[in-house]
């Protein structure tokens, strides 16, 4: 059965006054006993929390006493801090924010000082006057908001980011007699997953709270009848319950109506990790040593247009971030211009110019909005242009022009095969004479993600395994085609068990399979004139032909990288070693 801890917003008052200890007991997780010990040890080595040896003890997990100081802070949110504070400081969870200079005064350290005798340690965090004045400004905003709803939106988000979640799915059922629920999944490594639901009431409240206040949107109404998006970017408002950084940059919002209640879908949109300066941006995604060479020898060209492709999910976004940075490292002196719909990834450089748009809500408005920041852009004097999607004919028509007039071009495109590039901006509306230059459409890019196995428990494939769980049986004899002395069967490795590494789920991140064409006269005029699969074909039977991502995706298995399921799983049935392919070696992983 599990331990319920019981808000106390009901009488903050009095359980403010009330030390974790005194808590614990009264809610039965405790005995006065086991208190008594703890606090004796506690007199003996008074550096140590009291929280700290009760988990030492194994009297109380380190989730309850987390649980527990995160509901005295709440109440500690609910008492306001003195009056002669409130003009240079703001609590947030457990940290209060002070106007720098100030934090010495006699009225903060008697306020400190009291929250230490409830028993909750605050945390100072010293701001200057513009960043206290936008979380002022994120307080201010949801004055009118339900504050448990607010409270529950941040501690889901905590939970989701703590699992480096991408998306966060909300479904709202509503009954008419309120008994319905509002479902919370996670995506987590490109599977979605159950993690717990709360009654009809509170998740719309939640969904409300998302919208009225917490999110930038042109209309703060919940609309009843049709798409809308939204992002979430203020600062105040991406932190943990306690005030802690959760690697966030925004929250993108985007609701629809079901026939029974209405659909959620959040991005978690993360602050890209800095890289030591010796790791390659881009192999750490996953692309192959070869791949590289070719992204690197594209990254210095002076015009053409770079599109990656793939469906929503596969990593584009960041990988286009990664290769403005990888830009930047091998490139000196040139002029960035990001366009983007909302910003994803900040560049700390000043040589990126990072534009956003704003005041378009449906995607007619975001293509035009798209089109016209391009031009803007093209006087802007810039040598790459980064563009987040290339949506509509006006965008397209944009993007051709800015690679006429000798710009760089990097965006992204929905096609599901890089063959079908050609096709689908032709399908937009653009001429089919601009594609075929080398120089206007100067490469194919295509990736996925894939799931990779955990190094620290998987297993030697088992055929038998692999195949009762759910491997088509031609799949893995196809695979058994493509060994070679450089990759022999022995090194498949499947999932293990699961162990403490991989949270016992028998993955441990993700890696890109990729496929990346740079073009030629011959390709580009057989994409537009004969179409996509006469174009793919021809291109498979060169002798020089770059590896499909099923190659790619092959190869990683035959190195124990990832499970043939996972390949299966996003990519399809596993294909024959092509006989005209060449001869593979380690720069192709």
């Amino acid at each position: 059965m599990a331990l319920q801890i019981r808000s106390r917003n009901e009488n903050s008052k009095t359980s403010a006054k009330k030390r974790i200890g005194d808590i614990l007991v009264e809610d039965g997780i405790i005995s006065r006993q086991q208190l008594e010990i703890a606090l004796q040890e506690q007199a003996k080595t008074p550096e140590k929390k009291l929280g700290e040896i009760l988990v030492g003890k194994k009297f109380v997990s380190q989730q309850i006493i987390d649980s527990t100081l995160s509901n005295l802070a709440n109440d500690l949110n609910l008492r306001e801090i003195p009056s002669a504070m409130q003009e240079f400081a703001v609590l947030i969870g457990r940290t209060l924010h002070v106007l720098s200079g100030r934090q010495n005064q006699m009225v903060v350290q008697s306020w400190l000082a009291e929250a230490r005798r409830d028993g909750v340690d605050i945390q100072l965090d010293l701001c200057d006057m513009q960043t206290l004045a936008q979380i002022k400004s994120g307080i201010a905003d949801s004055d009118d908001m339900n504050l448990s709803a607010v409270r529950s939106v941040r501690r889901m988000v905590v939970l989701a980011a703590a699992e480096k979640a991408s998306d966060i799915h909300l479904t709202l059922r509503e009954n008419m007699n309120g008994s319905g629920y509002l479902q919370v999944q996670f995506r987590v490594q490109n599977e979605v997953e159950d993690r717990y639901q709360v009654p009809q009431t509170e998740g719309a409240q939640m969904i409300r709270a998302m919208f009225q206040g917490m999110a930038a949107v042109s209309d703060a109404q919940v609309k009843e009848t049709e798409d809308q998006h939204a992002v979430i970017v203020n600062p105040s408002l991406l932190r943990g319950e306690n005030g802690e950084d959760m690697g966030l940059t925004g929250l993108r919002l985007a609701r629809a109506p079901l026939h029974d209640g209405m659909n959620l879908a959040i991005r978690l949109l993360y602050r890209l990790e800095k890289q030591s300066p010796d790791v390659d941006l881009l192999a750490a995604l996953g692309y192959s040593p070869r791949q590289l060479r070719i992204l690197h020898l594209l990254s210095r060209q002076t015009m053409g247009i770079n599109p990656f492709t793939g469906p929503t999910g596969s990593g584009k976004s960041t990988t286009l971030a990664q290769m403005i940075n990888t830009i930047l490292r091998i490139r000196h002196g040139v002029r960035i211009i990001t366009i983007e719909d909302p910003v994803e990834y900040v560049f700390q450089s000043d040589y990126v110019w990072q534009y956003k748009i704003a005041n378009a809500n449906t995607d007619e408005e975001k293509n035009r909005a798209f089109a016209g920041k391009l031009k803007t852009a093209l006087r802007q004097d810039p040598d790459i242009i980064m563009v987040g999607e290339i949506r509509g004919l006006e965008t397209a028509k944009e993007a051709v022009n800015a690679s006429i007039t000798g710009h760089q071009v990097w965006t992204t495109l929905h096609v599901s095969d890089p063959f079908m590039i050609a096709q689908r901006l032709v399908g937009m509306g653009v001429d089919g004479f601009y594609l075929q230059d080398p120089k206007m459409l100067s490469s194919l890019i295509a990736q996925r993600l894939v799931k990779l196995v955990c190094p620290y428990c998987a297993q030697p494939a088992n055929p038998d395994v692999l195949l009762k769980s759910g491997l088509d049986k031609e799949s893995w004899e196809n695979l058994l085609t493509w060994e070679s002395a450089i990759f022999p069967l022995s090194g498949i490795r499947m999932t293990g068990p699961g162990c403490g590494h991989c949270n016992h789920t028998g993955s441990l991140g993700r890696a890109v399979v990729a496929q990346v064409i740079p073009t030629d006269d011959d390709l580009l005029v057989a994409m537009v004139k004969d179409g996509p699969m006469p174009a793919r074909k021809l291109y498979a039977s060169r002798r020089d032909a770059e590896i499909s991502m099923e190659a790619h995706g092959v190869l990683k298995i035959l190195k124990g990288l990832t499970d043939p399921r996972f390949i299966v799983d996003v990519l399809g049935p596993i294909p024959p070693r092509p006989t005209e392919l060449r001869e593979l070696t380690e720069d192709d992983v």
